[in-house]
């Protein structure tokens, strides 16, 4: 099998010692999100200031929140995606300047229109196919209107062609954007995520990803017991995932702080030139509801939602315990 970063669920007990049924509680529960496999044109370059930048086409992943992952994998429901983290930029082949291509059309979609002809570097915000799309409340005015001025010269009125036009093609078209559908089977997962939340020792080769295999063992590991222990019992369980060592630098001050208090903290912690909690400069940005952050080499951007960042400090909080 191929070294890759992405792999379809069916794919998971060739590459790791997790179940489906493992990789399901944690999504039933709301702990893990997956990625969605996407192909299509004209996706819309975003800025932070909701200016398009230009179109592209892409292949590749795009994140999901904890929540639409869960209705698609565990209640087999469809969902409809207009703004997506686009997760493999390195795919992208050139971004397309659209501002002469909608320069006529009204727009109350985005701030501007500019253009930006690098291909970002790292995971961006797009939305699903920019284009012109029907202005229903602008088209019932103008029939509105059409219709009027026939009953004022005695003209009959073609009330129900009227009706199918505005719903059909509607006459007065606005910039806008076409969402993007995400079926079940366009699920994937992201390997490294995958260490990063259940401990890179589930893999069954976890040198072939960039990790140390410290796993004496070839056997599967005994899920009975934390999957972030190794099978050598003398070696110490050294917390790997960043994240939970901020947050245990954020207990050793706020022991029996609330997560908001302790998220609101970081949040100011990481606008400081020299963090206190987040020391490694993991963190690349943080908002009121999430957080990007690097993985292993810095190679590897994630988002994790306050909901994750909430059941990783119960993990911390219960580890405190039992040590």
């Amino acid at each position: 099998m191929l070294i890759r970063n992405y792999y379809r669920i069916v794919e998971l007990q060739t590459v790791c010692y997790l179940s489906e049924g493992d990789l399901l509680n944690a999504i039933e529960r709301q702990e893990f999100a997956l990625c969605a496999w996407i192909e299509d044109k004209n996706f819309g370059f975003i800025s932070k200031t909701n200016a398009l930048l230009g179109l592209f086409d892409y292949q590749g992943t795009v994140s999901l929140t904890e929540e639409q992952t869960k209705s698609l994998l565990c209640q087999g429901k469809n969902i409809a995606l207009s703004r997506f983290l686009i997760q493999e930029p390195e795919r992208i082949k050139v971004i397309i300047d659209c501002r002469e291509q909608f320069a006529g059309l009204p727009n109350s979609t985005f701030s501007k229109l500019l253009y930006q002809s690098a291909v970002p570097s790292k995971p961006f915000v797009a939305c699903g196919s920019v284009g012109a799309v029907a202005d229903q409340l602008a088209s019932a005015k103008l029939i509105k209107q059409k219709q009027e001025q026939a009953l004022a010269s005695g003209e009959k009125i073609p009330l129900f062609d009227d009706l199918m036009l505005l719903f059909v093609d509607a006459p007065v078209k606005q910039l806008g954007i076409q969402p993007i559908e995400i079926k079940p089977e366009q699920l994937r997962f992201d390997i490294r995520k995958l260490a990063e939340h259940f401990g890179y020792e589930c893999l069954k080769q976890p040198e072939r990803f960039g990790y140390p295999n410290q796993i004496v063992s070839p056997e599967p590991l005994p899920f009975n017991r934390s999957v972030n222990q190794t099978s050598n019992p003398i070696e110490p369980n050294v917390e790997t995932n960043p994240i939970k060592v901020i947050i245990g630098a954020l207990l050793d001050d706020y022991p029996i702080a609330r997560s908001d208090k302790l998220w609101n903290v970081l949040r100011q912690d990481v606008k400081q030139t020299a963090r206190r909690y987040d020391t490694e400069q993991v963190i690349d940005e943080m908002s009121q509801d999430q957080i990007i952050w690097f993985g292993r080499g810095r190679d590897a951007e994630f988002v994790m939602a306050y909901k994750t960042f909430q059941n990783q400090l119960s993990a911390v909080r219960k580890q405190r315990l039992i040590t």
